[in-house]
């Protein structure tokens, strides 16, 4: 008998120590920083990885200030050896049933609350940002909810579009957590790609910080609020779409592979999706914006937002952006304008529920 319970107690303490290794070992493998997704595809057999933004992009983040949480995860240590890159591991091989982003807004099963530039601007934008508040909103199986950016464009037939935030998104990951995410459609990859899982996609540089990894800090509605910056833009030089935090690069996509000559449509906001006919998620924090109007009791928020025009990081022109919520019973966004310590910005979400359509 004593035998079995010293056998009981090795069992319990040798699987406790394992099962961090085990639960770590599902999130990301590191490669070769040559042999990641990215360089699976033949027109990037001679692409030369660009490891820093060029001086004159740097030249142009150089005014901004720090005032947000660095990017967070579970932990801060390097991930992966001298020469390697993580790259996150979906939980199955994911595939996207990707609707153009021109098309998505009439989707019955997705869900927005955004503000965009409208629909006749001819503007042309070099990038964006954005400051993002992290919540986790209850999401169920075969559901996303994210705090999202989009950059689109359209030349005759030939969508492109990068978009960039945090999500929790149970088809692509096997939590509930959120964690930065990307996804982009190109010129090679007119369904779309999540991430760097793509074959001439996004690269990634980064030996901490990538698509995929978690933020284990997580806001409370009128208590501390924990968020991120983050920021796609174009360098002017290469003409490679970098994906950074403040000053830091965590990758980018090829200009070859996402051509785009500037974006013609900004939208920033929440987005949700569910299966058709099912019960939507909660997007944000899960509360209406204006039902949490005190400046220090905000709920899902995303300010500093900005833009880059005329190779300068400007605050996006208000008189150039309109609301949009699709399904008013369920979500809602409230464009602020600018607020003094927090630039352009705005606060959105809501419960989710039966949406349907307006």
């Amino acid at each position: 008998m004593a035998f079995y319970w010293l056998l009981c107690l090795f069992i319990y303490l040798f699987s406790h120590h394992i099962s961090p290794t085990v639960q770590g070992e599902i999130e990301y493998v590191c490669v070769d920083i040559y042999k990641q997704p990215a360089f699976q595809h033949p027109s990037m057999k001679n692409h030369q990885i660009q490891m820093r933004p060029s001086v004159e992009f740097q030249a142009m983040l150089s005014m901004e200030p720090e005032t947000s949480d660095m990017i967070t995860s579970s932990k801060s240590e390097e991930r992966c050896p001298k020469g390697q890159v993580p790259i996150h591991k979906p939980q199955s091989n994911y595939t996207n049933n990707f609707i153009h982003p021109e098309t998505t807004i009439t989707a019955a099963n997705l869900h927005y609350a955004i503000i965009k530039t409208f629909d006749n601007s001819t503007e042309r934008f070099g990038g964006a940002q954005a400051v993002f508040s992290i919540y986790k909103p209850r999401v169920l199986k075969n559901q996303f909810s994210k705090a999202w950016v989009w950059l689109n464009h359209r030349e005759k037939d030939m969508i492109s579009s990068i978009q960039f935030g945090w999500a929790v998104h149970t088809g692509l990951y096997r939590d509930d957590r959120p964690r930065l995410t990307t996804f982009s459609v190109g010129s090679k990859h007119q369904n779309g790609c999540y991430n760097a899982l793509c074959p001439g996609g996004y690269v990634q540089v980064h030996k901490t910080i990538y698509p995929g990894m978690v933020y284990d800090k997580v806001s409370v509605v009128g208590k501390k609020q924990h968020d991120v910056h983050l920021l796609v833009g174009q360098d002017s030089k290469t003409k490679s779409w970098l994906l950074m935090t403040r000053k830091t690069l965590i990758g980018y996509w090829p200009s070859h592979m996402y051509s785009m000559e500037g974006a013609s449509q900004i939208y920033f906001g929440g987005y949700t999706e569910g299966p058709t006919g099912a019960i939507s998620p909660p997007m944000g924090a899960g509360t209406f914006p204006r039902e949490v109007n005190r400046i220090d009791n905000l709920a899902s928020f995303m300010k500093q937002l900005k833009s880059f025009q005329d190779k300068s990081l400007v605050d996006i022109n208000c008189h150039s952006f309109e609301e949009y919520v699709d399904s008013p019973k369920c979500y809602d966004v409230w464009y602020r304008e600018f607020e003094l310590g927090s630039g352009e910005m705005l606060t959105f979400g809501g419960p989710g529920g039966v949406c349907g359509m307006v």
